[in-house]
């Protein structure tokens, strides 16, 4: 029995020199938390230095140079840049000059616009920028979405996926840091192709071109016969030119499309919620700041389809003007600018498609809002409501699809 226990310990002991003891438990388990935690150290001091969305501060150790998905790159401009001014909108409000803003109304403004970017996400943005900075002016485009219910996000690019970089805690920003596929972007080479794997990225040397999709898509600008040249690389424009060729006939025909009313009330409540949830309780809670916005003036073309076919899709156009002035109009701190009047909207020449207008359009609009034209009020609302539903009615359909036939036949 002695000898049995005597074996059974020196056994035990054996083993347990074999393993090193608890000691050598902790030692090793210390040091693989002590490497992984050097790494992860490392890995954020990395990434703080280099920096590439400007999060934490302009660059270190390397060019200047912007990432243009404005979702993610807005936070590190509103961080990380100077200005007190800004513009927000979505594609409509991309070509601004921040400059010519500059210009035009004074400040010092930069173009924080989201492509296809709904009231919802404006607001996250706007929030953070009105918390980080003295902003003095802020032009928004107000875009008409009748099918887009207040609190809606959307569904491409759902808010959890940015809106961490623009709440209270600069911490979690780093999470933006841990995509593989950044390791090898840090150093901006000029042969470094990485970002181009990562949908949606490009680098820009230019805060002033940084969300510009003009002159990517000049040669659609022109008139009929840069349309129909236009829709041989395009399918959806295509169709869009079919339809303005479909609608034009039936309008010969004076037949209308006519929604329910009760359709008609879903969109405008649409359209009026997502205004005074998304935007308006900012407005007021800002007096400090002067809100500039306005309605994209899209082509008279467009609006004259809805006014002669799509009637109850351009009376939600029309209310939803109408709330908007009615909420904000008489607020100090607000303007509201409606451009549908104005006469460069007849000339298709000046858009490439029925809403996205030129260049040189955003820089009208500028010295519109300096000189204080296309100002709307509750005092002259009707009156422009009605002079614009007249130059719709009137605007000949039948030509521009006699144009349209002959050219893409």
């Amino acid at each position: 029995m002695e000898k049995n226990a005597t074996e059974r310990s020196a056994a035990a002991g054996a083993d347990k020199k074999l393993m090193g003891g608890p000691a050598a438990h902790r030692r090793f388990c210390l040091g693989v938390l002590g490497t992984v935690g050097a790494l992860f150290s490392s890995l954020l001091l990395y990434g703080f230095l280099f920096d590439p969305w400007q999060l934490f501060h302009q660059p270190w150790f390397r060019e200047t140079v912007f990432i243009n998905n404005a979702r993610f790159q807005n936070a590190g401009l509103i961080n990380s840049h100077e200005f007190d001014s800004a513009i927000l909108g979505n594609s409509m409000a991309e070509n601004f000059s921040a400059a010519e803003a500059g210009q035009e109304l004074g400040g010092r403004f930069v173009n924080l616009s989201m492509a296809g970017s709904l009231f919802s996400e404006r607001q996250i943005v706007l929030e953070h920028l009105l918390r980080k900075k003295n902003i003095k002016q802020v032009i928004i485009s107000l875009d008409h979405l009748p099918f887009v219910r207040a609190g809606q996000y959307s569904q491409d690019l759902p808010p959890e996926r940015f809106a961490f970089l623009y709440n209270r805690n600069p911490f979690d920003d780093f999470r933006l840091y841990f995509d593989i596929r950044l390791l090898r972007c840090w150093n901006f080479s000029r042969k470094n192709s990485c970002w181009e794997e990562i949908p949606g990225t490009a680098r820009v040397k230019s805060l002033e071109e940084l969300y510009q999709w003009f002159p990517y898509y000049v040669k659609a600008f022109g008139g009929i016969k840069a349309w129909c040249g236009w829709s041989k690389k395009s399918p959806p424009f295509k169709a869009f030119l079919d339809e303005i060729i479909r609608v034009a006939d039936i309008v010969k025909q004076e037949k209308k499309d006519v929604w329910q009313e009760q359709f008609l009330a879903e969109c405008r409540n649409n359209s009026r919620s997502s205004f005074e949830q998304h935007l308006l309780p900012i407005v007021t809670a800002h007096p400090e700041t002067e809100f500039l916005f306005f309605f994209p003036p899209y082509s008279r073309l467009w609006y004259a389809m809805q006014e002669q076919y799509y009637v109850s899709y351009y009376k939600s156009y029309q209310l939803f003007i109408e709330d908007v002035v009615r909420a904000a109009g008489n607020l100090p701190n607000v303007r509201i600018f409606g451009f549908d009047n104005q006469d460069f909207t007849a000339d298709i020449a000046n858009y490439k498609d029925q809403s996205h207008y030129h260049k040189d359009i955003n820089a009208k609009l500028l010295r519109l809002m300096a000189e204080g034209r296309g100002l709307l009020r509750a005092e002259n609302l009707d009156a422009y409501l009605q002079e614009i539903a007249g130059l719709a009615a009137d605007y000949d359909l039948r030509a521009i699809s006699a144009e349209l036939q002959s050219c893409m036949n």
